[in-house]
């Protein structure tokens, strides 16, 4: 009966840091999806120095948290989120609206994306 109470309590943890971990990765994507949000909005109106200013900051928060994405997330998720950051600076750079947009909006959907794999859902369990 010891064996059976030692499993549970380690299977609790697990499950508690599982839900620990898909909160806070929900909370950093969240404020990364609002702050490009914001950014592309800036870039409609021509505050493009703004938008590239904001970008960049939610890249460097991602490189911050770069020890903790590769340690938990898959591999591939992760490179492709890169090239995608790199690929919206450029058309930063460029001041290229349209491929902007759309890199943008690639970019978001990719990180939301990468919450929602790690929620604990039944579609993610199957």
């Amino acid at each position: 009966m010891k064996h059976l109470w030692i499993a549970a309590a380690i299977l609790f943890v697990l499950l508690g840091g599982t839900l620990g971990n898909s909160q806070y990765l929900t909370s950093i994507i969240g404020g990364y999806e609002q702050q490009l949000t914001r950014a592309q909005q800036l870039a409609s109106r021509g505050d493009w120095d703004e938008s590239e200013r904001i970008t960049r900051q939610v890249y460097a928060d991602w490189e911050k948290h770069g020890f903790y994405f590769h340690s938990l997330l898959r591999h591939v998720d992760i490179d492709e989120i890169l090239l995608t950051f790199h690929e919206v600076q450029e058309y930063l750079k460029l001041e290229e609206s349209d491929q902007y947009n759309a890199a943008n909006a690639k970019l978001i959907t990719q990180l939301g994306l990468l919450a929602e794999m790690e929620q604990l859902t039944l579609k993610n369990i199957l």
